[in-house]
């Protein structure tokens, strides 16, 4: 039988989400096929297609990175940047695209600190970044809760515990 017919969700999912997945750091990290699981939860309602680079960065890569990109001189837990990001032309008509930088360090240290394991990190902060670059914020009190009850949602419906309890 055919690999295709065997796992037909595994194919959809890739014709669906083209995933650019760069692991360029040492610590323990989840696969890129979980990633992909995890940002495709979030995506799915609002976009039929989506092109997202992942890169998994060491801490002083990821610190460089928020440095340069945000002005904040620390290795953060998880960077978004859409594609059109501030740009005042319309929004791509094909699908999502943006880039999302994760440090493994910091999502260990975190977990460990919030005595949840590295999976369920992994999942609410990827799913996180991922509703970053659909547009959600947590700036305002209302945008957080709007985003902070989207990501209980979804990670609800992947059988992950509520992340903020």
């Amino acid at each position: 039988m055919k690999r295709a017919k065997r796992h037909p969700f595994q194919k959809i999912l890739r014709q669906r989400l083209d995933l650019h997945f760069d692991n360029q750091s040492s610590a323990q990290a989840p696969a890129e096929n979980q990633f992909r699981l995890w940002i495709w939860q979030a995506v799915k309602r609002h976009y039929r297609r989506a092109e997202i680079s992942l890169i998994l960065l060491d801490e002083p890569a990821a610190r460089a990175c928020n440095r340069d990109y945000r002005g904040k001189d620390y290795a953060t837990n998880v960077l978004s940047f859409a594609l059109d990001e501030g740009e005042t032309c319309a929004p791509l008509s094909d699908g999502l695209h943006g880039d999302l930088v994760i440090c493994p360090q910091i999502v260990l240290k975190e977990a460990a600190e919030q005595g949840k394991t590295p999976e369920q990190h992994y999942a609410h902060l990827t799913i996180h970044g991922t509703l970053h670059l659909m547009g959600y914020d947590h700036i305002e009190d209302t945008e957080a809760e709007e985003m902070e009850t989207l990501e209980t949602e979804l990670l609800n419906q992947l059988a992950y515990p509520d992340p903020y309890k």
